[in-house]
């Protein structure tokens, strides 16, 4: 058997499409030819972006069960269903910038800024997948993944963010690990329907780091380097592709090897 990884026509939805992976990721399976929706918070630039790419665009808060609801609806009536779909939506280090005194030593660690997290992260995860799980599977099933991270497999090395002006957050690295379960758990329930249900744990990625965040990041990786935007997309295609159709209940690291020492 020949190796297929053209995913040409298939019908894909795409949570989490407006930061600098987020945006990769369309352009890049744009380019590939799906019949792509993109999706992303009210007030981003989706609408914007998607008219840029020339395909649909919507507005979901995936803190909002009825958005969520809403707006996966909107996405199945668009194409008549839904061979695949992505969940890329999170709450980073880099979206926190604009909370004031987002970062805290744990033993003073506000609740409130763990529950901003948990419920983008993990309970949009939840909602997400429950949605289009239904959506999926009155297609004739197909492939959910769900980004993860790093840091939800491996503990951050903490020297790394010294005198940085960004720092890793336990709810981030708790989440991340929640959707690799999370995960795990519907691929063995949706397998009988057809669904693969696996998730991608990307390590860090470059969004103009300074020089010293980028040579203490180096260090502690094989490959040298962070990764580059455009070096992730890749394992969607493959998942979304019938060349993994035995593949379900996986966690796929992209981390240069930073997880192998």
């Amino acid at each position: 058997m020949s190796l297929n990884t053209n995913i040409n026509g298939k019908r894909i939805l795409l949570m989490g499409s407006c930061g600098i992976l987020g945006k990769a990721h369309a352009r890049i399976l744009n380019e590939h030819n799906v019949q792509l929706i993109i999706a992303d918070q009210p007030k981003s630039d989706v609408l914007e972006y998607a008219e840029s790419l020339g395909i649909y665009g919507l507005e979901i808060d995936v803190t909002d069960e009825k958005s969520v609801e809403l707006g996966i609806q909107k996405a199945a009536l668009k194409y008549g269903g839904l061979d695949g779909a992505i969940f890329n939506a999170a709450i980073t280090s880099e979206g926190l910038a604009s909370i004031a005194n987002p970062f805290h030593a744990f033993e003073d660690y506000p609740l409130e800024l763990w529950q901003k997290a948990i419920d983008v992260n993990l309970t949009g995860a939840f909602l997400f997948a429950r949605e289009v799980g239904k959506i999926i599977k009155s297609s004739g099933g197909g492939s959910l993944i769900n980004v993860a991270s790093l840091y939800g497999v491996v503990g951050p090395d903490h020297r790394i963010y010294e005198g940085q002006s960004f720092q890793s957050f336990p709810a981030y690295s708790a989440s991340k690990a929640g959707i690799i379960g999370l995960s795990r758990w519907l691929a063995t329930l949706w397998a009988k329907d057809g669904i693969r249900v696996n998730s991608v744990s990307p390590g860090g990625v470059f969004n103009n780091h300074n020089e010293s965040f980028l040579s203490a990041y180096g260090n502690r990786t094989p490959l040298g380097r962070m990764a580059d935007k455009d070096e992730i997309t890749g394992i969607f295609i493959y998942l979304l592709s019938d060349s993994s159709k035995y593949c379900t209940g996986q966690n796929f690291l992209i981390d240069g090897g930073f997880s192998a020492w």
